[in-house]
């Protein structure tokens, strides 16, 4: 294996696990996180249906991507799309509530994410065909 296949696999099996493990944590208490969570968009823009139902949502979608990631191949790719997408979203909602330091751990995710994507590619890897 060369340096660039471990690297991609390790950041597969990191994000992998994390979204996997944000899902899982999350389902048998749905109702306590979407409370919880909830509260913390009072002040913002966002209807509190449309909140409820992402946050309702999102413990599945995540789990979802966790799997995707850490199947591989094609659903390697997915899974890092959909992750970025469900953290675009997660932006949305955070730079409303100003919480720029959660806004700052996220961009991380779009970063690693990125790269996870990024390094599926073979010209990523020095291969040109």
């Amino acid at each position: 294996m060369t340096n660039n296949q471990l690297a991609q696999l390790v950041i597969r099996i990191g994000l992998g696990i994390n979204m996997l493990m944000h899902g899982l944590v999350r389902l048998p208490k749905l109702g306590t996180f979407v409370a919880k969570t909830e509260v913390g968009f009072a002040n913002t823009i966002l209807p509190v249906l449309l909140t409820r139902f992402f946050l309702f949502t999102l413990p599945f979608l995540e789990l979802a991507t966790g799997i995707l990631i850490l199947l591989g191949g094609q659903f390697t790719r997915w899974g890092y799309f959909i992750g970025g997408l469900i953290i675009a979203a997660l932006l949305v909602g955070t730079t409303l509530k100003e919480d720029w330091a959660t806004a700052g751990t996220q961009m991380i995710y779009v970063i690693a994410f990125y790269l996870g994507l990024r390094g599926l590619d073979p010209y990523s890897r020095g291969r040109f065909r």
